[in-house]
């Protein structure tokens, strides 16, 4: 199957893929000479799609899938295409702040903002629980062993797509530590695919929830194993941009920026209060820039190389074992 999407405006096929570090999580894999995203989708407990994403021109991507789809199967590519480059959202009011400041004013050049996700909330989930208090390169390796292990094999057997919910939930604790080794994290990840498949957690609802911001982060951080940076990043993926994922990188960062400055959270807040609501983008690209200064331009990475190092140190959430965020 082959498809065309048209995109916003204001999208940027490299910066969409290449500007949050989930592009080199499997099942993503990027390939800077052709300028693609690779990936799977799942399309039902057994069989998944290999999909390939590529700018087709600058209005329109074009959409691979090495499959043959049945009923609302291409739908459901589509829409996980469309989720995980996030093309039903305006950032237009974000680049017009951007416009005011000579800082960003790059971000707004580059249509810098759509930051990777994957094709479920439930996915992204479990990544960012791989995330605390790890240095990246150990949540690379978890989130490639939690896919080869558990995860749904395409048509041609050559890739596979993120395990469901259904899946992961029949994991035990023990395999998840053995096979994928997450240590502390296994319960955290077996009980959330529990809950997601037997309907008592309705993430899909989480995502897409229309009250109160604050209501949203509290039911996240309700969560076993979501502290409150995990809760922060989930709420960005979510399309919220008002929290900020508090961590070690962030602090590395502002404390170089701010070396007098005694970075408490409401003074970290009070910082990017002006960017509001996007204040978790406006951070973002100060972090990602740091990083391309000292990496070089992030759609050239090897997943192999700097996409596995591209923070310096390891995440520090406030989340520990023994509470469970």
């Amino acid at each position: 199957m082959r498809r065309s999407l048209p995109t916003p405006p204001d999208f940027a096929f490299g910066s969409a893929v290449c500007s949050h570090g989930f592009f080199v999580l499997a099942p993503n894999r990027w390939d800077a000479a052709a300028r693609t995203l690779h990936t799977a989708v799942a399309l039902d407990e057994d069989r998944a799609a290999a999909v390939s994403i590529r700018e087709q021109s600058p209005h329109r991507l074009g959409v691979r899938v090495d499959a043959s789809l049945f009923g609302d199967q291409t739908d459901a590519v589509v829409a996980a295409v469309r989720r995980i480059l996030r093309l039903d959202e305006d950032l237009s009011p974000f680049h017009v702040l951007c416009r005011r400041r000579p800082s960003h004013r790059r971000a707004a050049m580059s249509r810098f903002g759509r930051l990777l996700r994957s094709e479920s909330f439930f996915e992204d989930l479990v990544k960012v629980i791989c995330t605390c208090n790890v240095g990246w390169g150990q949540t690379v390796g978890m989130i490639e062993r939690i896919v080869a292990h558990w995860g749904i094999p395409t048509t041609d057997g050559c890739a596979r797509s993120f395990p469901t919910p259904d899946r992961l939930a029949r994991a035990s604790v023990a395999d998840l530590r053995r096979f994928a080794r997450v240590g502390y994290r296994a319960p955290f990840i077996r009980d959330a695919a529990r809950a997601v498949a037997e309907g008592s957690l309705d993430l899909i609802a989480l995502e897409h929830f229309d009250g109160p911001a604050d209501e949203r982060y509290r039911r996240l951080r309700a969560i076993r194993g979501v502290g409150d940076y995990a809760a922060s990043h989930l709420c960005m993926l979510a399309g919220d941009y008002t929290r900020l994922a508090v961590d070690t990188e962030m602090v590395r960062l502002l404390r170089a920026r701010y070396p007098r400055t005694r970075l408490t959270p409401a003074r970290i807040r009070d910082l990017y209060r002006p960017w509001h609501p996007y204040e978790y983008l406006a951070y973002w690209y100060e972090l990602w820039s740091d990083y391309v200064r000292r990496h070089g331009q992030s759609d050239q990475w090897s997943a192999a190389d700097q996409g596995t190092r591209i923070t310096s140190r390891r995440r520090s959430t406030g989340t520990s074992a023994s509470d469970g965020g």
